[in-house]
């Protein structure tokens, strides 16, 4: 567990408008969990924008396996925030989620690195 957490987030419309976020995590808190926070985040940030459509590049294999249901959830903290990005999915017309390797989700691990520096 780590308390000096960050998480990048980027928002791209299908014109290659971007919009990014950084997020600072002020708890003790593993990288999938870490992952989660962005991913609500992100979600939230899409629904207030009144984006119906969301294609989600992530690059934890298991916060994407378990929210596409693909993965089962044994750990109770990780089973809350499942159930919350499915509550938050449920907002949108269209969700896909696609993991990518950390190599190629530069600009939201950029964001990341710069949040939990400061």
């Amino acid at each position: 567990m780590r308390s000096d957490l960050g998480a990048g987030i980027m928002l791209s419309s299908p014109k290659g408008n971007r919009l990014r976020y950084a997020l600072q995590i002020h708890f003790a808190a593993s990288n999938n969990v870490a992952e989660y926070e962005s991913l609500m985040r992100g979600l939230w940030l899409a629904k207030e924008l009144g984006i119906w459509r969301i294609l989600y590049y992530g690059d934890s294999d298991l916060v994407v396996q378990q929210t596409s249901g693909e993965w089962d959830t044994r750990d109770v903290n990780m089973s809350s925030y499942c159930f919350l990005v499915q509550q938050l999915l449920g907002n949108f017309d269209g969700c896909e989620l696609l993991h990518v390797p950390r190599a190629h989700n530069e600009a939201a691990d950029a964001l990341a690195m710069i949040s939990s520096s400061r």
